[in-house]
């Protein structure tokens, strides 16, 4: 199925950031396009030494959190490190383990990575308390990492057990963890009150990312990177700072094979660390790097992504990534070459398996095509492979351009599977959205896991299309996404290079794709043993021959006649010598229609449409000469430098200044408002998405405003709650209610009826939950926020006549 090819807007650089790149006009375009349009902001992107990582006590916790594992060492005590199986989880229970063996010795600190087929992910109690049983060695102190913040009943049973219990993580806190970040209140800038989640009850601290600010530096770094962070701060305790940093090649692992959004710090600590793990000393590395056949000299991300992280992913998938941990912390060469072979074999395995069951999910489409009109691939069958249908749906996204969910129907057994998703397409929400039908879920945008009785697979198949059309966002771009449009004859050797100037590439920074027309085939060659592979020649109108190679292009056929060529990049390396090289991404037949951005018509109020464009706010009126309208828990995600402005301030503002409508507001009648309050000279549609309208982001967000009035004298703005959360007073209403009907909080000057009140009082709840009722107001929190989705989603792709502006 093929997807649409879009071409981001173009930006133009300035002279000054032309010139730090050695004057490559293409490369200082695509710094500005994503977002680095000033030789200060891209010197700190392109070189780590310019860039100031926040310091390791930025990240709320890891200061309490180093104390008490320093004083563990320091008293001698058993410390007993919980992982997980993905690499992410193997990185970060290595480096964990390595750091406190050397301050607290090798007897003093062991590990357990829960196996995917008999406990899945977390920490499953049965098997808490058979290492709490474990004779030979008690544990004194429990430190999870890169898993345990949704794992309340264990955490609290190690507290009871006498544990000293410390949880790291970087994944989203349950809808009912109500916190804060320490000095971040989200209305008046003060401290606010601990968190009333059972988690935190019973954990002695918690650090994760997810608890910082949207925006924050320190948000999207994986496990590994919270674990680095903290042995950071560890070290610095221990008088020992700067050896943390052996560690940094681990880190880098994890970063990418997690595909965490390489992004401030992460992507700080991964430049880092690819130097560290070109030079690393651990055996077991150099063991897998020599069966994968890579220089550590020159191992790249891709090396990582492709080589490296599949190999090691292989173990959790098939057997068990407890051998992972062993490979990356052993001092035995011998050793670490039996695992890196056994590695190799489970890779083997793995490759083959994903063929099988690709294979198999193929031929299912042919003879059901029907089961491509929905809006989601969902594909069922009782002897595939639990450990690599999420790879299976990762290759149908590719191949249909839609999301994709496989199940495993063992007989007697619930049906259960993984999801993956496509750009715009929140895949988390869409499968919790379908909660009625399901026994477990669980993910974020982008991948899922479920479970269901087989018998509702159809039921959830019509129930999910439905749900993909409520969580898609319009206005986020859609299919292939090209970044220029070069002539072939200024390709060259030096360009290719120039732009490993951006690189490590990965999610948050994607490798650019250039796109070229009416391209004709010279030569078309199979590689590999088996033809695999697919090495092209293409030769443009002007005669340029330039080569192309096809990875896993095997027998698919090209358009005949002239054709259109998105690709990449890169250099080739054989025998010494270095070579421009082509990398296939997508082709299509020629097409003689161009892309191209038309601008808006004239108007008599002077509209500037600025939505799905780069916007630089230098391009915008500033806020001291224009009304602003920009709010939303995310806001500084889309521009650090742009400050809240709600709409609130709009009551007394005077008229006929300029618009700024930098976030979309929640509802068409605000929007109306707006304008109609402003009069303004003229309006500027920028079309930001700076909130967070998922019903468990909205109530965890409330939850934590009423956590801070409760500090206070329990009193609520309803407008201000509204403007902070860039949502209705309305959304924030029903989030109250179902607060209170789960005996979180108690409304004192409030009816059930949620009548238009701005202002009223809560005290704390009686802790009775009516789990009824609680539900029937989530039910209505979420309907209610479907509708801000799809007014956010009209307001992206109507026309400038259809917003009534």
């Amino acid at each position: 199925m093929p997807q649409s090819w879009t071409l981001r807007p173009p930006a133009q650089p300035s002279p000054d950031l032309i010139a730090l790149v050695g004057n490559r006009p293409l490369v200082a375009q695509l710094l500005a396009q994503r977002g680095f349009d000033t030789p200060e902001t891209a010197r700190a992107f392109l070189d780590p030494t310019w860039y100031s990582p926040a310091p390791p006590t930025a990240l709320v916790g890891v200061e309490e959190a180093a104390w008490l594992l320093h004083a563990a060492v320091a008293e001698q005590q058993n410390i007993l490190v919980w992982g997980d199986f993905d690499v992410d989880g193997q990185t970060s229970t290595a480096l964990l383990v390595a750091a406190l063996q050397k301050l607290a010795g090798v007897e003093r600190v062991r590990f357990h990575v829960p196996n995917r087929f008999t406990e899945s992910h977390g920490i499953r109690l049965p098997m808490l308390k058979e290492k709490l049983a474990d004779p030979a060695f008690r544990p004194q102190l429990l430190l999870t990492c890169d898993t345990g913040i949704t794992d309340a009943e264990a955490v609290c049973h190690a507290k009871e057990a006498g544990l000293t219990v410390v949880i790291t993580d970087h994944h989203d806190p349950p809808a009912e963890f109500l916190a804060l970040t320490p000095g971040q209140d989200p209305l008046w800038g003060l401290q606010p009150p601990v968190s009333i989640s059972p988690t935190v009850r019973c954990a002695d601290v918690i650090v994760n990312p997810k608890l910082q600010p949207a925006g924050d530096p320190l948000r999207t770094l994986p496990g590994v990177g919270v674990a680095y962070k903290l042995v950071q701060q560890l070290y610095a305790l221990a008088g020992r700072a700067g050896e943390e940093r052996e560690f940094l090649d681990l880190v880098a692992l994890g970063i990418v094979a997690d595909v965490a959004e390489q992004v401030y710090d992460a992507r700080y600590l991964l430049q880092l660390g690819l130097g560290q793990l070109r030079q690393t000393k651990r055996f077991g590395l150099l063991a897998l790097m020599e069966v994968a056949r890579l220089n550590p000299q020159t191992v790249s991300a891709d090396s990582i992504g492709f080589q490296l992280g599949p190999r090691m992913n292989a173990l959790g998938r098939l057997e068990d990534a407890t051998v992972a941990v062993e490979l990356l912390t052993t001092r035995d060469v011998m050793r670490a070459g039996q695992l890196a072979a056994r590695m190799e074999r489970l890779n083997q395995q793995r490759r083959l398996l994903t063929s099988q069951i690709t294979r198999a999910a193929m031929e299912m489409i042919e003879r059901e095509p029907q089961l491509l009109d929905f809006n989601g691939l969902v594909l069922a069958h009782p002897a595939w492979h639990a450990g690599i249908v999420g790879i299976v749906a990762s290759r149908l996204v590719e191949e249909f351009g839609k999301p994709a969910v496989l199940l495993i129907t063992e007989p007697g057994q619930p049906a259960r599977g993984s999801a993956r998703s496509v750009s715009g397409v929140d895949i988390g929400a869409a499968i919790a959205a379908c909660s009625h039908l399901l026994l477990t879920h669980g993910g974020h945008p982008g991948a899922a896991g479920v479970s269901l009785l087989p018998e509702d697979i159809d039921r959830f198949r019509r129930e999910l299309d439905r749900q993909i059309d409520l969580h898609r966002d319009e206005g986020a771009p859609t299919g292939l996404l090209i970044d220029a449009e070069p002539p072939l004859a200024q390709l060259d050797l030096e360009l290719a290079e120039a732009l490993q100037l951006l690189a490590p590439f990965g999610n948050g920074n994607p490798t650019p794709q250039f796109l070229a027309r009416n391209l004709t085939v010279a030569d078309d060659r199979r590689l590999g043993v088996e033809g695999t592979h697919r090495r092209l020649t293409v030769r443009s109108a002007d005669g340029v021959n330039l080569p192309v190679i096809w990875f896993n292009g095997g027998d698919a056929e090209l358009p005949t006649g002239a054709l259109d060529l998105v690709y990449t990049l890169g250099v080739n390396e054989y025998r010494g010598e270095r070579n421009l090289q082509l990398g296939f991404v997508a082709v299509r037949p020629a097409e003689v229609e161009p892309l191209a951005v038309h601008a808006p018509a004239a108007r008599s109020l002077p509209i500037h449409d600025l939505r799905h464009q780069a916007i630089r706010t230098g391009d915008l009126p500033a806020p001291d000469q224009a009304l602003w309208y920009a709010e939303g828990d995310q806001l500084s995600e889309t521009a650090g430098d742009i400050p809240f402005a709600p709409r609130t301030a709009f009551v007394h503002a005077p008229p006929g200044q300029p618009l700024v409508l930098w976030s979309i507001p929640p509802s068409s009648e605000l929007l109306h408002w707006l304008v109609e309050s402003a009069a303004p000279s003229a309006i500027y549609l920028c079309g930001q998405l700076t909130s967070d309208d998922s019903a468990p982001g909205v109530v965890r967000q409330v939850g934590a405003l009423c956590n801070y009035a409760l500090a206070r004298d329990g009193r609520l703005d309803l407008a201000r709650m509204a403007a902070r959360l860039g949502v209705t007073e309305r959304v924030i209403r029903t989030a109250l209610l179902c607060l209170a009907r789960r005996g979180l909080i108690e409304l004192v000057a409030w009816g059930d009826d949620g009548g238009a009140v701005d202002l009223l009082r809560i005290a704390r709840g009686s802790g009775s939950p009516d789990w009824e009722r609680a539900r029937q107001r989530y039910t209505e929190l979420a309907d209610q926020l479907t509708e801000v989705r799809a007014w956010r989603r009209f307001f992206l792709r109507a026309r400038l006549s259809e917003l009534g502006v």
